[in-house]
């Protein structure tokens, strides 16, 4: 029998190691926002000339129209506090700087320089207060955030000329037997130069407050442009003072140069029109007294008013959508900015079928 403690022995395995299980990673929650989340931005989009301030992304509009009324009107009051003021207490110690009783005498320079003056203020409190109000303060220019010089160059090849056969020579033949010729001095010098000077910024100033701040405040809360249009016009019959056809002609120039304003995405167009007649107009009112004065007008004076203002207008409409690659009743539309600058770039797979045609806009 054999002894068990005579055969030899196994070595004993080494023991492994025992493996221990590791816990299954799991994902760190997301840290969840404190309170509401931020609206996001709306995506930038081309929009029509009373819809400008919706090119511009804010999380809210609403009280953007109000605040650009709000510091326009306070822009206006300080502009003409530093600039008029002055002016009018200088006149009560100088008599030569001093103002008609009327205020209207075009051979006055205090009258045209109060008188013009204070409506070109128009310009930069408009401007001040879409800069305030929408962030830009382009917009009001157009919809494409600049003034299109090039555009105004040439439609005025052929406004001038039609305003200079209507407005002087066909008012001068007609108005032959009251012209009365001044005695040229300094005042009769200045008042008229300074007519020349500050008609085109009169014109503009009743342009930006009368079109670019109700069309594009309305604009802003709504899609429709004809309540932009025609809510300031009775505003810019009473501050005219006209009555009887007058108050047609005046309430038809305002509704077709807002209509302008919207076809052609800007103010060039209505700025042109509107200076073209009174530019043309104030040049022979020192021949002619009381020319300037509003009131009742003639059957003869309203259709020399009113039809070449239609056909001048019908035809920049025709002109104008034929050039920009527009449909007849299809407004130009723009970024609020330059176009280099304006839009970002969209990934062809992502773009809109309809993107790929864009209106052409005429600038400068």
């Amino acid at each position: 029998m054999i002894d068990s403690e005579t055969l030899p022995q196994r070595p004993p395995e080494p023991q492994r190691p025992q493996e221990t299980e590791q816990p299954e990673a799991r994902p760190e929650p997301e840290p969840r926002p404190q309170g509401r989340s931020a609206p996001q931005l709306p995506p930038p989009s081309e929009q029509a000339y009373h819809r400008a301030a919706r090119a511009i992304p804010h999380r809210r509009y609403w009280w953007r129209p109000l605040a650009a009324l709000g510091v326009t009107a306070v822009v206006f009051v300080v502009l003409n506090i530093q600039v008029m003021a002055p002016l009018m207490i200088l006149g009560e110690y100088w008599p030569a700087v001093a103002t008609s009783v009327s205020m209207t005498d075009p051979l006055n320079p205090a009258d045209q320089f109060l008188g013009l003056g204070m409506l070109a203020l128009l310009v930069p409190a408009v401007l001040v207060g879409s800069l305030v109000g929408y962030g830009r303060a382009g917009i009001a220019l157009s919809a494409l955030g600049r003034f299109r010089w090039g555009l105004m160059g040439r439609v005025a090849v052929v406004v001038v000329p039609v305003y200079l056969l209507v407005n002087l020579v066909l008012n001068l033949i007609l108005e032959r037997d009251a012209i009365v010729v001044p005695q040229l001095g300094a005042g009769v010098i200045v008042a008229w130069l300074l007519t020349l000077v500050l008609a085109p910024l009169q014109c503009a100033g009743e342009e930006f407050v009368f079109r670019a701040l109700p069309m594009q405040m309305v604009g802003t809360w709504l899609r429709w442009p004809l309540i932009g249009i025609l809510l300031p016009v009775p505003l810019f019959v009473l501050g005219h003072g006209y009555t009887g056809l007058g108050i047609i002609d005046i309430a038809a120039f305002a509704i077709v140069m807002g209509l302008l304003a919207w076809k052609t995405g800007g103010l060039e167009i209505p700025i042109l029109l509107h200076t073209a007649n009174n530019w043309t107009l104030f040049a022979i009112a020192p021949l002619i007294p009381g020319f300037t004065e509003q009131g009742e007008v003639t059957v003869l004076g309203f259709l020399l008013a009113m039809v070449p203002m239609l056909l001048l207008a019908a035809g920049i409409w025709w002109w104008y959508s034929r050039r920009a690659g527009l449909g007849l009743w299809e407004p130009q539309r723009g970024w609020g900015q330059a176009p280099s600058s304006a839009r970002a770039p969209v990934p062809a797979a992502t773009a809109a079928p309809s993107a790929a045609r864009t209106s052409r806009p005429l600038s400068g």
